[in-house]
């Protein structure tokens, strides 16, 4: 009974008093961790270093040149003071709203071989994924315009799109494909459908791979046709590659430059070889830095 009664005291004083929390020991840094630390570090300054002086400085200095009329010729502050002038350059009419209008309008036009490239990749890589004699051969030959300098490949097309050119003498005629808005868009697209679609098709037969092939039996076995199974199996299949592709291919067409400009020889007549780019690259040679970095935000 005495025990009882003691075992009821311990364990009533035992729950009245509370209990102190024992903090863990403090933890040391690890000499080794640290240095492994300094050395990620020292591996990545570089590339930190970079992004800050060629992207986070420029963009800065871009955002404040907005607002000034900058010619290059002295630091960005040291220039007038401008306000709106510059956007009012792009936006508010006259001469040079009219040029980045028709700028963009161009750009526009010379990403009509965006889908074009698209679709023609997915059927290309459709017919080299399968097993034939020699289509290692067919998908070197489709991929290598893709690794060839676009500047060669560009005066190659000027000499066959030219008044006197391999085009004109296979027709007979005397076009001057590179003069007009709608020849010189033909030849830009064309010319950027040939050199890019044996890397879209690659891509593409590389989504191929990893379709299900018990998917594609299953299908088959069902009575699917070859349509069907493309539409509900194959193409979902590669949409994140079409996907990829279009971002980058997005992001690829909004800054042309080389293409138009090296064909026409220049911003074209009446600019039709101008994009936004060029626009920028215009203003750049006017010394009118600001209503650049205008442009350059707006095409971003």
């Amino acid at each position: 009974m005495i025990d009882e009664v003691k075992e009821n005291v311990i364990a009533e004083t035992a729950e009245s008093v509370p209990l102190k929390k024992i903090a863990p020991p403090k933890k040391g840094i690890n000499p080794l961790k640290k240095q492994e630390n300094l050395v990620g570090w020292l591996f990545c300054s570089p590339i930190i270093v970079g992004m800050l002086v060629f992207t986070a400085l420029p963009l800065i200095l871009s955002i404040i040149s907005m607002f000034y009329h900058w010619t290059g010729n002295s630091f960005v502050t040291d220039s007038k003071f401008a306000g709106f002038d510059n956007f009012k350059t792009i936006f508010a009419g006259g001469y040079y709203s009219e040029m980045f209008g028709k700028s963009l309008g161009n750009t526009v036009l010379f990403m009509i071989q965006l889908p074009i490239g698209l679709i023609l990749g997915v059927f290309l890589a459709l017919a080299m994924n399968r097993k034939m004699l020699g289509v290692q051969t067919y998908r070197i030959l489709y991929y290598l315009p893709s690794v060839m300098s676009i500047v060669a490949v560009t005066i190659v097309f000027q000499h066959m799109f030219e008044p006197g050119g391999y085009i004109n003498s296979l027709f007979h005629s005397n076009t001057d494909w590179l003069d007009s808005r709608g020849g010189l868009t033909f030849t830009v697209n064309f010319m950027m459908v040939w050199k890019g679609v044996g890397y879209t098709s690659l891509m593409y037969i590389a989504g191929l791979q990893s379709v299900s092939t018990d998917q594609l039996e299953a299908a088959r076995i069902d009575g699917a046709n070859g349509w069907t199974i493309f539409r509900k199996i194959t193409l979902p299949a590669l949409y994140p590659i079409t996907f990829y592709l279009l971002v980058t291919g997005l992001m690829g067409a909004v800054q042309v430059f080389n293409e138009p400009f090296i064909l026409a020889g220049g911003y074209g007549t009446d600019n039709t070889a101008m994009t936004a780019v060029s626009f920028i690259y215009y203003q750049f040679g006017q010394k009118r830095l600001g209503v650049a970095a205008v442009a350059s935000w707006v095409l971003a």
